[in-house]
């Protein structure tokens, strides 16, 4: 492909993103983070992700998230070198891609380096998972290049990582932050849950089974009860949900995380904190608040998720109601969380 300047053709290799920028204006330099600003600077971070999904599936199933972080750094480094000083071919793929976008809409040199700070945000806000693939992975997955089959997989890999560290389906979700392209930053509307309770056998009809799957003689199972108290909470107001959370979050953890998760997906995140204090003034060992509240802000606040997580680690010392094997299980995957979080 031959890109256009003036009246003169430039070679492809020979072509380079300062060519293509606009000069930066005092609003412009005024801006510090992209953050809050997806769906204004939508297409010029899309396009970076795009091209990082697109090798990472079609060229390179080797490549790491490393080396997306040294790709974007050298790019933002040298946008005023030509097409051709770039050796490696994931970058010379971003560049050009970049560069086809460029010819199409106006972005300055400030606006560039922004996005690539934000796609460097978002890879280092996911280097806490336990996979050098991590955000290479899920962004393929979010541009939908993944088969059936490989989108299965992968969010099945998501809700095993979830469960290890305690989380519920709800938490899993976010992590997946899966939408229609057209609600590509915000997060999905439907969550479903982790845990699997048992099928009903035939002849079993009239009973009930329990969360380890045991037959009661109730007449309904765990599972339909758990949904039938799910969809009455549901249907409550806020401040409804927000009193029956204080009366009885600890029993109901489920229903704890689910409105977290309801008030992030809207970001209501003053109403998460009072919440949270709130429950914490009456339940100091609330383990799963903690937990929840960790999963919340891993995406956009490491730090303060990597504190939460310290606080279950606290509290889970606290707690004489679950076995010994399970105690070191959540451990070890709080553990290894903090140690990941940086």
């Amino acid at each position: 492909m031959n890109h256009e300047t003036g009246d003169r053709s430039i070679k492809e290799d020979e072509d380079s993103l300062f060519r293509h920028l606009i000069p930066d204006t005092p609003e412009v330099k005024k801006i510090r983070s992209l953050q809050g600003r997806e769906y204004e600077y939508a297409e010029l971070i899309g396009i970076v992700e795009y091209s990082i999904a697109r090798h990472f599936y079609e060229v390179d199933r080797k490549i790491k998230d490393r080396d997306a972080v040294s790709a974007l750094k050298n790019i933002k480094r040298n946008c005023n070198k030509n097409v051709s000083y770039f050796k490696q071919d994931f970058e010379k793929e971003i560049v050009k891609d970049l560069i086809e976008l460029l010819e199409e809409k106006q972005v300055t040199h400030h606006e560039l380096k922004l996005a690539i700070d934000y796609v460097l945000e978002v890879i280092d806000n996911r280097s806490w998972m336990e996979d050098e693939q991590a955000y290479i992975k899920w962004v393929a997955y979010i541009m939908d290049l993944f088969t059936e089959e490989e989108n299965e997989e992968y969010e099945e890999s998501i809700k095993k990582l979830a469960s290890k560290l305690g989380l519920s389906g709800k938490h899993a979700d976010l992590m997946l932050m899966k939408g229609d392209e057209e609600d590509y930053f915000e997060f999905i509307e439907e969550y479903g849950d982790v845990e699997e309770y048992g099928e009903e056998n035939e002849g079993d009809e009239g009973k009930e089974r329990d969360k380890r799957g045991e037959l009661t003689e109730e007449g309904l199972t765990e599972e339909k009860l758990i949904a039938e108290l799910e969809s009455k909470f549901l249907l409550m107001e806020d401040n409804e949900k927000f009193d029956f959370l204080l009366e009885n979050g600890p029993e109901f953890y489920e229903l704890a995380g689910l409105y977290i998760s309801e008030l992030a997906e809207k970001g209501e995140f003053d109403r998460i904190q009072e919440l949270y204090s709130k429950l914490t003034e009456k339940y100091d060992d609330f383990l799963y608040l903690y937990v929840f509240m960790g999963a919340t802000y891993l995406e956009i606040d490491p730090a303060l998720a990597k504190s939460y997580f310290k606080l279950a680690l606290k509290a889970l010392d606290k707690l004489n109601d679950l076995s010994d094997s399970t105690k070191e299980r959540l451990r070890d995957s709080f553990l290894s969380l903090i140690e990941k979080i940086d």
